[in-house]
This record gives C-alpha cells, sequence and structure tokens, in this order.
C-alpha cells in the first residue's frame, strides 16, 4: 500500500471519529496529500537586464520567477558595447550612459529571503578590491571581499562575487566605478512533487468510497 493511501486511511479514521463535514473532511485530506508529497527546492531567478530600456536609472526593480529585486545606489542600464569578457548585452554600471555624476555602492534588495547569489562584476580602469555586505532586514549577516583582474586584450577588471546564508539585501563597494551583470539569486521554495496531483485523486477516490459507505449505512 501507498504511502498516500497510509495517510489517506490514517486521516479518514481521524475525522469519522471527531463527526468533521464531508466538506471540511475533502479539504483536510486535499492539504495533508498535498504536503506529504511536497519537498523543499532550489529556486533561481536570473536578473541580467536584457529587459530592460537602455538608460534606465536606480532605482528600478524586476521580478523572474516570482521573486523581485530592486537595484539602488547609482548606476544605469547600459549596452555594454563589448567593454568586458565575461559582462555582455545589458549591464548596470555606473557613468557609462547616464549621468557623470554617478559614483558609491551598488545595492540590492529582494522580495523574500534568498539562500545565496553569484554575478559578475566589474571595477574600471583596471584591477580593484569590492566588498559585498549582506543583511536580513537590518540585521548584517556577512561581508566578503573580491579582487578583479583584467582579462587579455581588455581595460577593466572582471570578477565574480558570490554570498550563501540567509539574507535579503546587499550592497556592493568599491573605490572605482562599478558594474554588474547576471545577477543569479537562489531562494528555497515547498512545491509538490510532480506525481502529486495522483496522490490528491487516490485520497479523494478513497474519500468518495467512505462517503459511500457512510450514505449506504
Amino acid at each position: 500500500m501507498s504511502v498516500a493511501l497510509v495517510i489517506s486511511l490514517n486521516i479518514l479514521y481521524t475525522l469519522r471519529t471527531m463527526n468533521f463535514s464531508r466538506l471540511t473532511s475533502v479539504v483536510i485530506i486535499s492539504g495533508a496529500l498535498l504536503f506529504s508529497s511536497a519537498h523543499i527546492v532550489q529556486a533561481d531567478a536570473l536578473f541580467d537586464f536584457e529587459a530592460n530600456a537602455v538608460n534606465t536609472a536606480t532605482p528600478f526593480t524586476d521580478t523572474v520567477n516570482g521573486l523581485s529585486a530592486t537595484f539602488g545606489g547609482q548606476a544605469s542600464v547600459c549596452d555594454s558595447g563589448g567593454l568586458f569578457q565575461s559582462l555582455s548585452g545589458n549591464v548596470l554600471i555606473q557613468n557609462l550612459c547616464g549621468p557623470p555624476t554617478e559614483s558609491g555602492p551598488l545595492s540590492l534588495s529582494f522580495s523574500a529571503n534568498l539562500t545565496g547569489i553569484m554575478f559578475n562584476f566589474a571595477t574600471a580602469g583596471g584591477t580593484g578590491t569590492v566588498t559585498l555586505a549582506a543583511f536580513e532586514n537590518a540585521t548584517a549577516v556577512g561581508s566578503v571581499n573580491f579582487t578583479s583582474t583584467v582579462p587579455s586584450g581588455f581595460f577593466n577588471g572582471e570578477g565574480v562575487a558570490s554570498f550563501s546564508g540567509t539574507f535579503n539585501r546587499l550592497t556592493l563597494t568599491g573605490a572605482t566605478l562599478l558594474a554588474m551583470d547576471n545577477v543569479n539569486a537562489r531562494t528555497t521554495a515547498l512545491v509538490p512533487e510532480p506525481t502529486a496531483l495522483a496522490t490528491v485523486l487516490a485520497g479523494m477516490g478513497l474519500l468518495a468510497t467512505f462517503v459511500r459507505k457512510q450514505k449506504s449505512s
């Protein structure tokens, strides 16, 4: 006998002894079966700025796979124009197509807690060190430094920044003008297994049999 049917039988016995209505029984069994067939999965959302119009200035919010990210600080979405090896197409960058006063830290705020993030960054005019600081609401949860390198044939420093933990906001700070692209944010979610619908239908069928027997007794 499957786990789903065992769960259904146990729930039916409990509902019968507690005299729940048939409608309430349906709701309780459906929810219990869905929860029993669910699991935690990692869900990625990639923010690459390709859908943003050139000259879009911060702050702005993008939504991917149900996760919203608000980009702040002073920067604009610009066509990278072959300036970088690892950042391509539209990038979020300071002092390229936006106001010449753009500078300072960049910030990202998310609509839900993340478990990890990874993105390409660039430092203007050569190598440079950036500091990624992560927060959960107002609480600091970690800080990591990353140093860029200049790819052969290019002028600007490039690197990959990453962080793992529980957080929903971060800042990126450096001594030079900054750029970022390909922001890969990771969250966790409780989702049904692909067989969840069949599981629920099996439980519902069992409930229907139970109800019919009750009507005939």
